[in-house]
């Protein structure tokens, strides 16, 4: 028994000793595990401490300086400014103050994410934190709730990447703490609402306001709380809860944001109720760069405006870019809605453009109206949607692409610089073919568009208006073409050293071109006075505070006097009124404009102005100087350009009051003066066989003419053989007509001439003598007359001025005496008597010659 129980105490005795040698490994186990615990925590302590000090600085431009959409504006008709384009990069951002949006949206955003936001001021919530450990810890390890605050949402958001690391969540707690102490509730708040995601799969919108626009139709200060209990709840997870993504999903989140709502007492129980209960009215209307309205215009804003930030900040176009599409800019631009539209529309109308069916390319277009008192462009049409082109965001503009001009430079180039020079409406130049040569360049023979048909004399003003090509040529050619061109780049012309030649300055074969903008503006000073504004399609940029970067005012400066402003607007609304322009013509509004046709009809144009605005239409092919034909027919500036020009106009100046121009200014005279000459009209201008050759003109003061007419002369012919009447001409064959000298003109170009029947003869009536055949050679006096052999004179005699009297006073005084011989004073006396006897005698010589010449024909 006693063995039994030393045994016992033996067993216990080895036990206890187990337990001790159990108890003393434990501890040393315990301890080793202690050691390396707070080894490691000194490890991570350091590198906890390495994190923070590396954390990034706290910025507020992080906050708001983060891509934010930009948005162009219009002024509508009643003054007010509405969205016209929002323009966006890869983040469609519309940043919006705090008291913009609407209460319901920032509480049910809180009840929703972070519901102790108003209380907890550490950025970090522990007890979050805590709860959603213990949920994960539920679910077997898996992330199922997360933590983050508002605040740290936001840093994650604008300051740190979307990387899952330690590094990146401690620092996060540590910026998010920073930010609580520095910025308020509702700044924080703010910024969060403006930067958070809430797009679908169709949608691209960061922010509530981006949201509000593209969800609902509406701006984020008009969402009720059922609409911002759904915008609230898509933030979770946008994928699923977007109602663009799965309405009935994005429905269950909302009421469970409403009941959040409710449950924290944002929202009564009848609130509630209500919210549930409302049917949503989605658009889904996705607001990309590539989908807004008004496509040209707004392309040329951005380019305009690219070019303004460019000049005004110093920086590279590409960073101006940036700025615009991920800068939150406010552009106000000149647009008018109404004009755009009607432009639009216009350029949908298939009537309104040529067709030639020999080819597949389809005849393009452009259009620009602009506000000539202002500067301020209205509307751009820069092409049209054919089966062979399309708009393309930021595309090909045709209404910003250089083409060649052709006659509708005239007005910049030619009759501008003319009466700058001193020239006049009234001063006449002769059409008909000549050969210009200059130093340094080839032989130039310019035609007509009528091809061989020449006018002869003409006025500036006739010249202009049936776009005549040779005048235009004669006339740069008097001013030269230095003038010419130093106009040109005045009125805003790209005038370069290529184009310093007579074609060119002349009828508009530019090396270059211009470009429907820079005509339109060009014609808009002489609208506007002789004052040029340069052509503008904004007025201002703003950043996203309201701050303005650009304030974008017009260059301004003066090409040509008020008073040859308004002569050449004169002259302008005769091509309207009864020469090419005609088609242009508008029922209750003065127009002055010019057609434009370049060398084969490759480009057509018309650009015309009223009392309210100028307009510039171009057509033509994309891809090359085709001729522009109507079923085979090649096309003038007369034609569709002026068509389409009359059919925008006519709906824009619809609902205007009926104007006139009629600010004539001082300086202002008009004279009487000959068609032929351009002078003082002398008593044979008016007796011309065609009609009263004078008319009334408009000049500046001092360049009314003070010389009488020397074209218009009378002289004696024989009316049978039509030569001037000489010693050989039968009494009762002369006759004294009116004719008319042109000075300079050949016997050759006189062929060409239309006026060329009018011309005094050259040819005297002799048997052998045959004066030179053209005005300038031969034997001739100062009046153009020609000497005989016998020395008498059969020049032709020019008018007399009002007022004074001469032998003939222009009349024939040819008389018969009372013995049937008939004396011939009206030629300065020179010419003999001739009798009736039937001796030999040059009379009889002559009759003879004539009875010949009755029975020959």
């Amino acid at each position: 028994m006693e063995n039994n129980t030393q045994l016992r105490r033996s067993d216990r005795n080895k036990k206890k000793k187990n337990k001790s040698a159990l108890r003393k490994t434990l501890n040393v186990v315990l301890w080793g595990v202690l050691i390396l615990i707070l080894a490691g925590i000194g490890a991570a302590g350091g590198k906890v401490l390495a994190i923070i000090k590396n954390t990034p600085p706290l910025s507020q431009d992080a906050l708001t300086k983060i891509k934010q959409s930009s948005i162009v504006y219009v002024k509508n008709s009643d003054g007010s400014w509405s969205q016209a384009a929002i323009l966006h990069g890869s983040d469609n951002r519309l940043w919006v103050s705090i008291d913009k949006i609407p209460e319901n949206l920032q509480n049910a955003v809180v009840a929703i994410e972070d519901q102790r936001f108003y209380k907890n001021n550490l950025g970090i919530d522990p007890k979050r934190i805590i709860g959603a450990l213990l949920v994960d810890l539920k679910a077997g390890g898996k992330p199922i709730e997360g933590a983050s605050t508002i605040t740290q949402q936001l840093v994650k958001n604008t300051m740190l990447t979307d990387e899952k690391t330690l590094t990146r969540k401690i620092q996060e707690a540590v910026l998010a703490w920073q930010l609580e102490q520095k910025y308020t509730k509702k700044q924080i708040l703010e910024a969060y609402l403006n930067t958070i995601y809430l797009g679908g799969p169709h949608i691209n919108a960061y922010g509530v306001q981006a949201a509000a626009l593209q969800y609902f139709g509406k701006d984020v200060s008009q969402l009720d709380l059922a609409e911002s209990a759904m915008i609230a709840g898509i933030t979770n997870n946008p994928s699923m809860y977007s109602p663009d993504s799965n309405v009935e999903k994005a429905t269950e989140r909302q009421h469970l944001v409403l009941s959040e709502m409710l449950k924290q007492g944002f929202i009564t129980q009848e609130q509630y109720n209500s919210a549930i209960n409302e049917k949503l009215n989605f658009v889904f209307k996705n607001l990309n760069l590539s989908t807004y309205s008004h496509g040209y215009f707004i392309d040329q804003v951005i380019n305009d405006a690219t070019d303004a930030l460019v000049k005004k900040l110093g920086i590279t176009k590409s960073e101006a870019l940036n700025k615009i599409y991920n800068g939150g800019l406010r552009i106000y631009s000149t647009m008018d809605p109404n004009i755009q539209t009607i432009m639009e529309n216009a350029f949908k109308n298939p009537k309104l453009f040529p067709v030639d069916p020999t080819t597949k390319e389809s005849v393009q277009g452009a259009m620009v109206v602009i506000d000539w008192k202002t500067g301020e462009i209205k509307g751009i049409v820069g092409g049209r949607n054919t089966n062979d082109f399309k708009y393309v965001t930021r595309g090909i503009s045709f209404a910003d692409s250089k083409r060649q001009p052709g006659s509708s430079i005239k007005p910049l180039t030619v009759y501008g610089p003319a009466l700058q020079s001193g020239l006049t409406a009234a001063t006449v130049v002769d059409d008909v073919p000549t050969t210009f040569t200059l130093p340094g360049a080839k032989p130039y023979t310019p035609h007509n568009y009528e091809s061989n048909y020449y006018h002869g004399l003409v006025t500036l003003r006739e010249a202009i208006t049936d776009s005549l090509n040779v005048p235009a040529v004669q006339v740069v050619n008097k001013i030269g073409i230095n003038v010419s061109a130093t106009y040109g780049k005045k009125f805003g012309l790209d005038i370069t050293k290529d184009d310093m030649y007579l074609p060119a300055l002349a009828l508009g074969g530019l090396s270059h071109g211009i470009t429907p903008i820079q005509e339109a503006a060009a014609y808009g000073a002489i609208a506007n006075k002789g004052m040029y504004i340069s052509p503008i399609t904004f007025t201002k940029i703003e950043d996203s505070t309201g701050k303005v970067l650009v304030d974008n005012k017009p260059e301004e400066h003066v090409v040509l006097s008020e008073q040859n402003a308004y002569i050449l607007r004169s002259m302008m609304m005769d091509v309207v009124n009864h020469g090419t322009g005609t088609a242009a013509k508008l029922s209750n509004m003065d127009v002055a404009g010019k057609t434009g046709t370049s060398e084969n009809s490759g480009n057509i144009w018309f650009s015309g102005f009223t009392p309210y605005y100028v307009g510039t239409v171009w057509m033509g092919y994309p891809s090359s100087n085709n001729a522009v034909k109507n079923y085979g027919v090649p096309q003038v500036g007369g034609t569709f350009p002026a068509k389409m020009w009359k059919t925008v106009m006519s709906e824009i100046h619809q609902n205007l009051p009926a104007k006139r121009f009629t600010d004539k200014p001082s300086g202002i005279v008009y004279e009487t003066v000959c068609k032929d000459s351009g002078k003082l009209p002398t008593d044979l201008c008016r007796q011309d066989p065609r009609g009263d050759r004078t008319y009334t003109e408009m000049f500046a003061v001092g360049t009314q003419p003070t010389e009488y007419c020397t074209v218009h002369v009378s002289a004696k012919i024989n009316t049978l053989t039509g030569k001037l009447a000489s010693e050989w001409t039968l009494p009762f064959l002369v006759k004294e007509k009116v004719f008319i000298n042109p000075p300079g003109r050949t016997a050759k170009q006189n062929a060409y001439a239309a006026d060329g029947k009018y011309v005094v003869p050259t040819e005297v009536d002799t048997e052998n003598q045959i004066q030179p055949g053209d005005n300038q050679g031969g034997n001739t006096d100062q009046n153009g007359g020609t000497t005989n052999s016998d020395g008498s004179n059969t020049a032709p005699v020019n008018g007399t001025e009002p007022g004074t009297t001469t032998d003939n006073g222009g009349q024939s005084n040819g008389s018969s005496s009372t013995d049937g011989q008939s004396t011939n004073s009206g030629m300065n006396g020179n010419q003999k008597s001739i009798s009736g006897q039937t001796n030999s005698t040059p009379s009889q010589k002559g009759i003879g010659n004539i009875i010949n010449s009755i029975i020959g024909n």
